[in-house]
């Protein structure tokens, strides 16, 4: 039987069809194809100035096969283009390894290490270009490139006439010669014909204009470097580098207003670009125009309240000027429309720490540094908020991250030094310090670290060596004669370092270390009135530092003039509210004035904002269990275990409140063995878990470790008291009436020394 011609010919099309669908669908998944289509998508964003999704579709070609050499050069390309560095370094390196044969990858890996200080390197990569290509003109530009930086002017003039020999059309080529003849007044002309050269032959280029501008503005030449900066912005009206020269020459001719309007049409003409809002947030500090940037932006965030560089520079100004206030609505609105942005992450933690909110900081950076783990800025700013919890380790792996992804930042290694000093660290510090003078010599800190370091071996001359060279090149540098002060006292030479002491003082007035030695001084001298007059001489110099009135609090309370020291805290209380010295001097005034209730609401207001902050619930506990107030103490204690099961503290007296409330004795057991695991040398520690054994009727245990550990504690009235008692309960009066006599001897007005009466009374 035939099938009509018309169902032939369907039957053929559906089969052609199915052909068709099946090579598509074929083409679909070869992931040759695949990584290829990712490239060329990369480009065209690229092309389209979407550098971030660029990134992305370069990164998905290379999930696709890591060895994707290509894709590898563009993400490089991509990566300088956002200004990070790091990755982009990385990148080229692997395109290299790849494909040794990419010149251009090799010039431009030769660009960035000459940019980055490693002239040496960037040699190797243009002598295997032109190994490659002897006629290669940028192997002959990065040659002239890297002579320039090693300061052979007459070399890098050979090459680069070299470089435009073989490509005289290059615009480049033009404007670097002119670069280098700038270096001799004599050339001005030459540099300026060759910089009209590259303009004429790059009309889309704004560099040619923008050295021109500059050249014609040394020349004091200002209106035709102004027609020339005009220039570079309508031959590229996307960068921002010509607006803000434009700006600063008319700062520098003086007229302000229209510097800031130039600012101000940029964020008008580039609404995507974040970086012209910063630019005009730049403009008025370095113009010291505070309250105009205020009203400024307040004003530019209402005409644009999508422009996400406007709003941001709106709340950095705002959180600058300490409106926490004002700042918050506006954070949270950037949190709302930009979760995840790194730098809306780091505005909000710096306001939540700021504010008191540390934990909710560093908990939001956390996150921010996982999220974003090569942003240097992140890592800075967890390793700053960590060093506020005391969370030195967190601390130390960020700064070394931030180290990393940008070498020789200062930030980073301050913050290292920081660390290795406080940990007594002279090898990390000296490591730290010398890397810093390699790659920073003029950087006068540095020769501080290690002088320390220096310090701390006992090399004392190489210290002294460091200070002085750091006194020859700054005599007013306080630091330098308080570190040299430590000196002579390591030597034994008081006089003198006394004298350093008042030299780093009269230098810098706010320095409460200087101040400190001086007062410890006086009173090592038993010389108090000398020392009070001390600090309140240099607080009528400082009126405004907060780290002298806890220092004057603290010789007041060691003068048992209580009064004077509760107001002495409060007024340092008052110049930093988030001190927290300042609060426990203040603490330790209204307990010895018999007042505790002012300082229990202080510290409730503390644990508000520091939830998690273990050693302000136990202060507050104490605080309770001083006046007597067994459950609430009981609580603060709970709610320290609840955040840390460890604590010993707190552990330590919730098990001995728990037996003197009759709660259960093998719970109490616990936490008390828990505490002396933590702290197995106190003498608190033995003396509970010893009346937890009392109270359990294990009177043999409670006496071996009370009679041990007051070997080390002869001087504890508890322990004496509940030794006594332990040797009643043993029938043995002989050895418990020493004891509680000795208990009554060391508090005879306290509960112990009055239990210890009553009981000794009872013994007849």
């Amino acid at each position: 039987m035939f099938e009509p011609r018309q169902v032939k010919f369907a039957r053929a099309v559906a089969m052609m069809m199915s052909l068709v669908l099946a090579f598509t669908v074929g083409c679909s998944r070869d992931p040759n194809v695949r990584k290829q289509k990712f490239l060329e998508s990369g480009k065209r964003y690229e092309a389209s100035g979407k550098h971030k999704e660029a990134a992305i579709q370069f990164s998905n070609a290379l999930k696709l096969d890591h060895n994707y050499a290509a894709a590898h050069f563009e993400l490089a390309k991509t990566y300088l283009k956002l200004n990070s560095l790091m990755p982009a370094y990385g990148e080229l390196l692997k395109a290299i390894d790849l494909d040794p044969n990419n010149l251009e990858a090799r010039t431009t890996l030769g660009n960035l290490l000459l940019a980055g200080g490693a002239p040496d390197r960037a040699l190797s990569q243009a002598q295997a270009i032109l190994a490659k290509d002897p006629k290669n003109a940028d192997g002959y530009a990065l040659l002239a490139g890297i002579a320039e930086r090693n300061h052979d002017p007459a070399e890098a003039m050979k090459n680069l006439q070299k470089a435009m020999e073989l490509d005289p059309n290059r615009p480049s080529f033009h404007s670097a010669l002119a670069i280098l003849e700038l270096a001799d007044p004599a050339n001005e002309v030459q540099a300026e014909q060759e910089l009209r050269k590259a303009a004429s032959l790059d009309t889309k280029s704004a560099t040619p204009h923008l050295l021109l501008a500059s050249l014609l503005e040394r020349k004091g030449e200002l209106q035709p470097a102004a027609q020339e900066l005009s220039a570079a912005i309508a031959v590229a009206p996307t960068e921002l580098k010509p607006r803000q020269a434009l700006a600063a020459l008319y700062i520098h001719a003086g007229d302000k207003n229209k510097g800031e309007q130039t600012l101000i049409q940029a964020i008008a003409d580039m609404p995507d670009n974040p970086a012209a809002a910063e630019l005009l947030a730049e403009f008025y500090g370095s113009t010291g125009q505070a309250d105009r940037a205020e009203s400024s932006f307040a004003a530019l965030n209402s005409k644009y309240p999508k422009n996400f560089g406007v709003k941001l520079n709106y709340a950095r100004i705002l959180f600058d000027e300490r409106k926490y206030d004002k700042v918050t609505p506006v954070a949270a609105q950037l949190a709302k429309t930009d979760a995840g942005n790194p730098q809306v992450e780091m505005l909000n933690a710096m306001l939540m720490a700021n504010t008191g909110k540390i934990d909710d900081a560093y908990t939001l950076m956390k996150k921010s540094a996982k999220d974003n783990p090569n942003n240097g800025q992140v890592q800075l700013l967890l390793a700053k908020i960590a060093m506020a919890k005391g969370d030195t380790a967190t601390a130390d792996s960020s700064l070394r991250q931030s180290d990393k992804l940008n070498p020789g930042n200062i930030e980073a290694a301050s913050g290292l030094a920081r660390i290795a000093t406080g940990r007594n660290d002279a090898n990390t510090l000296t490591e730290v310090a010398n890397k810093t003078i390699q790659l920073h010599p003029d950087f006068l800190t540095a020769y501080i670290w290690r002088g320390m370091a220096e310090m701390t071996r006992k090399e004392y001359d190489k210290a002294e060596a460091d200070f002085q060279t750091v006194l020859k090149h700054s005599p007013e540098a306080s630091i330098a004669y308080l570190e040299l002060a430590q000196v002579r006292i390591a030597q034994g030479k008081i006089p003198e370092a006394k004298t350093l002491l008042q030299t780093a003082l009269e230098k810098d007035p706010n320095s409460a270390r200087a101040l400190g030695l001086l007062l410890a001084y006086d009173v090592q001298a038993k010389q108090p009135a000398k020392a009070l007059a001390r600090v309140q001489a240099q607080i009528a110099k400082v009126p405004e530092n907060g780290a002298f009135y806890i220092q004057l609090a603290e010789l007041q309370m060691e003068g048992k003039d209580y009064k004077s020291a509760l107001d002495s805290s409060e007024k340092a209380l008052q110049l930093s509210p988030a001190n927290v010295e300042a609060l426990q001097i203040y603490t330790q005034a209204e307990v010895a004035t018999g007042n505790t209730d002012p300082a229990i609401a202080m510290w409730q207001k503390w644990v508000s904002s520091h939830p998690n902050d273990t050693k302000a619930t136990n202060i507050l506990g104490s605080l309770e269990e001083g006046k007597g107030d067994y459950p609430k103490a009981m609580e603060e204690y709970k709610k320290t275990l609840q955040i840390d099961s460890s604590n010993a503290v707190a552990s330590n007296n919730l098990a001995y409140l728990m037996v003197e409330s009759g709660d259960n004795l093998d719970v109490a057991l616990t936490m008390a063995q828990t505490a002396r695991r933590g702290m197995p040398d106190s003498a608190q520690t033995a003396d509970t878990l010893a009346w937890v054994y009392y109270n359990k009727g294990n009177y043999d245990a409670a006496r071996d470790l009370l009679e041990s550990s007051l070997k080390e504690a002869p001087d504890n009235a508890a322990m004496h008291f509940h030794l006594g008692m332990t040797y009643v309960k043993m029938n043995d009066k002989t050895n418990a009436t020493p004891h509680l006599k000795r208990a009554i001897a060391l508090e005879p007005t306290s509960k112990v020394g009055k239990d210890a009466s009553a009981e000794l009374d009872k013994l007849g």
